[in-house]
């Protein structure tokens, strides 16, 4: 009889799952149980009670940690006291990174708000001067692009230090050559591959089973967070240039302009 695993948290979890059922050990010694991301579910009253009922017969719980902050009844720690004595627990890192968005901000306007149109636009500038501001290569300096990448490394570290599953270096590795982020929570489909084949091999599973596979990432797709030339520059990324695109704002695609045009024009809609 298989046994029946179970992979909670946000919404970095679905990819996780299909990575996962790629892998044709997985498949014969697990049956994957659905259990809806966080998002999904209410946040008032938590999970359904046939999620919580299939916790109480998991014999492997691979999860991301969620604060009792966000909502109790949601929480990883929640979910952990209603598993059973046989259950093997595993946890995996949140992918966070703001090296390739200094401009991210947390106010909470919209999601994924620019901190420096926001600035500029209290500040009396039109839209083409704002557009020309961010759009110079110089727009940040070399040591405030450094000193960003450098605190959200951190952070990730500090976030993985009680974790099974971590992103290591595997991110100040490759920020350069490969675009790990969409968005600063939004990965690409190298960090859940990475990931996923860190469990397998967790699991005594080769990781070789799924290294050649490629899952589409459309799921976070939809919006693919502008990248300031003068971030380009000064981390030297190799896997874009400044002329490069699309970025994708609502699943439409756009330069860099288009994009910082739908923003302004937003942020004064809001602002009214």
């Amino acid at each position: 009889m298989k046994k029946r695993c179970i992979v909670y948290g946000n919404c970095q979890t679905e990819p996780i799952r299909r990575y996962l059922m790629a892998s044709s050990t997985f498949n014969r010694i697990y049956t994957m149980i659905y259990v809806p991301s966080i998002h999904r579910c209410n946040h008032r009253t938590g999970l359904e009670q046939q999620y919580l009922d299939a916790l109480y017969d998991c014999d492997l719980f691979i999860y991301q940690k969620i604060s009792p902050s966000y909502n109790y009844y949601l929480s990883s720690d929640y979910m952990l006291d209603r598993l059973p004595n046989k259950c093997t627990k595993m946890s995996f890192t949140n992918s966070y990174f703001s090296g390739y968005y200094p401009q991210h901000t947390n106010k909470k306007l919209y999601p994924y708000a620019d901190k420096n149109i926001i600035k500029l636009l209290n500040e009396g500038f039109n839209k083409e001067d704002i557009i020309s501001i961010l759009s110079d290569d110089n727009f940040y300096s070399f040591d405030e692009v450094k000193t960003n990448l450098d605190n959200t490394i951190q952070e990730l570290k500090r976030r993985d230090r009680e974790l099974d599953i971590t992103l290591d270096d595997y991110i100040k590795q490759n920020y350069k050559d490969i675009q790990l982020f969409y968005t600063v929570n939004h990965p690409s489909y190298h960090i859940i591959k990475y990931l996923a084949m860190k469990i397998l091999h967790e699991l005594e599973i080769s990781k070789t089973e799924i290294s050649h596979i490629k899952i589409n990432d459309v799921h976070f797709k939809n919006h693919i967070h502008p990248i300031y030339p003068s971030v380009i520059k000064h981390l030297k990324l190799n896997f874009i240039k400044p002329e490069d695109g699309p970025f994708v704002l609502n699943h439409i695609p756009l330069t860099f302009y288009d994009y910082l045009a739908k923003q302004i024009d937003f942020l004064k809609l809001i602002q009214k």
